[in-house]
């Protein structure tokens, strides 16, 4: 990377993140230094709150709010974000904003380059305060944003460390591709209780499936990914919670997945960019993690491959307790849905009086769900499917236990199931 290529990339980065300072939730002018120390940046805030660090005679007071004593800070959490790249920048601004006073918490962002010019730290901080409730109580977090350059870059934790707020919990969100391998990451999973991700920002799937697993053991994991797969969940639970239908549950014989790629002819996806995340390196992530919880769910156990992962998708054969099951993933194109996005599940069963189907059928924004058993005329409804931004997505995450047993269940067994559909082992 050239000076000038790295200085473009540098003003670009700072443009996005200096987006915070001029949010609509912002009570006081942000502050900012080049060339400062991690001590200047815990003083300033230290007198954040309490008024110390303002000039004399300014109180923080938020637009639409009263004035009066300074706000009082009501953080639940230290969130600490990497910024690996301009994109990542527009994402974590639009995220953290749409994130506002549902988990108030003291976000620490990250912007590390080991071959950038300049001082070893500049720092910006921003304080924000929401109307809560729909009434008076203001709901206030800080935002600090460290640019962290040369030598420095590959010590980050000496610079978070002294700025977390002590007996609060610490997550970590890496926004893109995260580098198992490196040392700065390794520095922010030791510090942190939970550590999230999206796994369809993930190039090599299977690596990061088995990476996740390992992580786990260290730190708690989310996965975003996991969470869109929420109404899917639900709605597939939905067909067996009466007596009726449960009894299929054990003689499950097929489940069909298909899920969206994106077209042959490179058309982006007509979904507006504020309500999901960019980019999808691993539309595979979704269709696996729900193949993996329903297997994990219900002891499937990989069997053989019939159809190694290739342009069509993949087709395994799973050991249930009564059945043989037959799995199959489809891929389809299409310029209406994000890559990796669900289409449709299909599960198919025997039964003493036939055959049963429930199918979840996905079109734009509707969903079509059917039940067909016991020889009676397919049972119909429809409903609106809404996409959760990716700020809803992390919110739930952030009140999520340390540890989730079933998204490291579902992982699991996803892992053996794409590590089994790959060409290799199907030929071995």
């Amino acid at each position: 990377m050239t000076r000038r290529s790295g200085a473009a990339r540098a003003l670009a980065l700072h443009r996005h993140l200096m987006r915070f300072g001029e949010a609509e939730t912002k009570v006081a002018e942000a502050w900012s230094a080049r060339g400062t120390t991690v001590a200047a940046v815990g003083h300033r805030l230290a007198g954040l709150w309490s008024g110390s660090g303002q000039a004399p005679g300014q109180v923080m007071a938020e637009r639409g709010l009263p004035i009066g004593l300074p706000h009082a800070r009501a953080s639940v959490l230290n969130l600490i974000i990497t910024v690996p790249d301009v994109r990542a920048a527009a994402r974590v601004v639009r995220t953290m904003q749409g994130l506002g006073a549902q988990h108030p918490s003291r976000a620490i962002v990250l912007v590390a380059d080991r071959d950038a010019p300049g001082p070893p730290l500049d720092a910006s901080i921003s304080a924000h305060c929401h109307d809560g409730n729909g009434g008076g109580d203001q709901v206030c977090y800080d935002v600090v944003v460290l640019t962290v350059r040369g030598e420095a870059a590959e010590h980050l934790a000496g610079f978070v460390a002294p700025l977390l707020i002590h007996d609060l919990p610490t997550h970590v969100w890496w926004p893109g591709d995260p580098p198992f391998e490196h040392p700065v990451f390794d520095q922010l999973v030791e510090m942190s209780d939970r550590v999230i991700v999206d796994s369809s920002d993930i190039a090599d799937l299977l690596i990061g499936y088995r990476r996740l697993a390992t992580l786990r053991r260290r730190s708690g994991v989310g996965d975003l990914a996991w969470r869109r797969l929420a109404w899917w969940q639900e709605l597939t639970a939905q067909f067996f919670d009466g007596p009726r239908y449960r009894r299929y549950l054990p003689n499950l014989n097929r489940l069909a997945i298909r899920y969206a790629v994106a077209p042959a002819d490179g058309r982006r996806p007509r979904v507006a960019s504020a309500d999901v995340a960019p980019g999808v390196a691993s539309p595979l992530a979704s269709p696996m993690l729900y193949a993996g919880w329903l297997a994990s769910r219900l002891t499937w156990r990989r069997y053989r491959t019939i159809g190694p992962l290739g342009p069509d998708g993949m087709r395994l054969q799973l050991e249930g307790a009564h059945e043989m099951v037959d799995l199959r993933l489809e891929p389809v194109a299409s310029s209406e849905h994000l890559p990796g996005e669900l289409l449709s599940v299909r599960l198919q069963a025997r039964g003493e009086m036939g055959s049963a189907e429930f199918i979840i059928d996905r079109s734009g924004d509707e969903a079509t769900v059917a039940t067909n058993a016991d020889g009676m005329t397919a049972q119909l409804r429809r409903m609106t499917m809404e996409r959760p931004t990716e700020s809803e997505l992390l919110a739930l995450d952030l009140v999520t236990d340390r540890h989730d047993p079933i998204y490291e269940a579902s992982l699991r067994a996803a892992a053996v199931f794409l590590s089994s559909a790959r060409p290799s082992e199907a030929s071995a």
